[in-house]
């Protein structure tokens, strides 16, 4: 326990901060879940002495609007040659959805469907000349993917592995099973064997019971990665303090209390929570209505949200995990701890991201494309001096949408030019032309020494977004 006094604004505030990791785990309420259950089978290296349940309560399927295109670090620029197999593939499928015979149409739709959500990048956009037997097949493929799609960023990958192993090997297979990228580096005891007994375990036990095995944990931090690291003494076992819920898991971390000296009422108390998601996912957006949240305290008081506090919003920086501070109205002293606590939080990801092709840049007159409710059309192109400029308009025809939603996109766009030698020119600029309820108006700017004979305007976003609104509840929180 931390306790000191500092200046701060003209105001004494009294700091007094519990390391929530340092204490007895806290209880956590059990549910009955409506849809995911958890594993019966997992392993257990001791009695869990709580669980966080989170319900979905709501997941529906956006169709993306619009934002603002930003310039990406290197790694995370598109890979054109990368997938150039799948890509050809899919396009080849794409252009038999309009052959002559309905057998080779139904043929290649049906093998699109089978390749799963995977193929949802590479489906070609659909032109205002195409006909109307492909248009149909292309929406209704669109759709059967968009619904599998769903259920990847709802339901948690899992992990059969049994047998005695090293950790560094363990780890190694739920990666490899789950497609969640795990960093070792140089963390230690990864040859320490382990005991393994995990059968269709949701990927965050599974991770968990290695790591509290190994003895190791993840660091703390807002945006990053997996980063394994010794796990304290006096730490409980990770599989103890976490709750879980399909792709989530959540964890307390600390809780402090700021008792300002000189106004008293602007006291608070401040809960910080380690919310993070398997890493193969990347949530654009983040919040957790505090207004509502009902959190009972041992001796009956309820302490509500702080009034600059009634909503925490929060667009992740990357990583697979967040970390996040709630502010509530100070307790009074004769409480020891939150016996109950109730809320929501509301997470939106990205789907698959689709590709818009626009070519014979040179010629005039609008060029549009469309791929479900997502919309793009290139305007204009013109020359501005020694640099030239693609102007494009994004819309959704969609009344489902959440603008909460499109307050991460800026991360989820792409724009570049490939010239006549598929190479990639990306663009040395961008800028927002126009926003309002309808579309966004984007200009980006390129630096094109041949000029845009030849060159293909490339633009890719995610054409959907699934919105999750899940519930948790927990008990026994310890107050300082």
């Amino acid at each position: 326990m931390e306790c000191g006094a500092s200046a701060a604004f003209g105001h004494m505030v009294y700091n007094q901060r519990l390391s929530y990791k340092a204490l007895q785990s806290p209880k956590l309420e059990v549910r009955e879940p409506c849809v995911y259950q958890p594993n019966k089978h997992a392993r257990s290296l001791r009695p869990r002495p709580f669980r966080t349940l989170w319900i979905p309560m709501g997941c529906v399927l956006l169709l993306t609007a619009y934002g603002v295109a930003q310039e990406d670090s290197s790694a995370d620029k598109p890979k054109v040659n990368d997938t150039t197999g799948m890509k050809e593939r899919v396009e080849k499928l794409a252009s038999d959805l309009d052959a002559t015979q309905q057998a080779v149409r139904d043929k290649a739709e049906a093998a699109l469907l089978q390749m799963g959500p995977s193929v949802i990048e590479f489906l070609p956009p659909i032109s205002a000349d195409a006909s109307a037997e492909w248009k149909m097949r292309i929406d209704r493929l669109r759709d059967s993917l968009d619904k599998l799609e769903i259920k990847e960023f709802t339901l948690p990958t899992t992990v059969t592995l049994s047998g005695t192993m090293s950790g560094r090997d363990a780890l190694a297979k739920i990666a490899t099973a789950t497609g969640n990228k795990i960093e070792v580096n140089n963390a230690p005891n990864l040859e320490r064997e382990i005991v393994t007994d995990f059968e269709e375990t949701p990927f965050w036990e599974a991770f968990d019971e290695i790591l509290d095995q190994l003895e190791l944990t993840v660091a703390d931090g807002d945006g990053v990665s997996i980063q394994l690291v010794p796990r304290a003494k006096n730490a409980p076992l990770r599989i103890a303090a976490a709750g879980y819920a399909g792709v989530f898991r959540l964890e307390p971390l600390r809780v402090q209390k700021t008792v300002l000296l000189q106004n008293p009422s602007q006291s608070s108390a401040q809960v910080e929570l380690l919310l993070s998601w398997e890493p193969r996912l990347l949530p654009i957006f983040v919040k957790f209505p505090t207004k509502s949240m009902n959190l009972i305290c041992d001796d009956g008081q309820v302490l509500e949200a702080k009034m600059n506090s009634q909503e925490s919003e929060f667009v992740p920086t990357g990583g697979s995990q967040l970390q996040v501070a709630l502010d509530f109205n100070l307790p009074e002293r004769s409480a020891k701890k939150i016996v109950r606590w109730t809320g929501t939080v509301f997470v939106a990801i990205p789907g698959k991201p689709a590709t818009f092709e626009f070519d014979d840049l040179t010629s005039e007159g609008k060029k549009t494309a469309s791929l479900g409710n997502l919309k793009v059309v290139l305007e204009k192109t013109r020359k501005n001096r020694d640099i030239y400029e693609v102007l494009v308009g994004i819309s959704m025809q969609s009344e489902e949408r959440s603008p909460e939603s499109f307050r991460g996109w800026t991360n989820t766009h792409e724009a570049f030019m490939l010239n006549k030698d598929n190479k990639m020119i990306e663009h040395v600029g961008w800028s927002t032309t126009r926003m309002n309820n309808e579309d966004i108006g984007l200009s980006y700017l390129f630096d094109l020494e041949k000029g845009l004979e030849g060159c293909k305007f490339m633009y890719r976003a995610p054409a959907t977004v699934v919105e999750q609104t899940v519930e948790f509840a927990l008990e026994d929180v310890p107050l300082p």
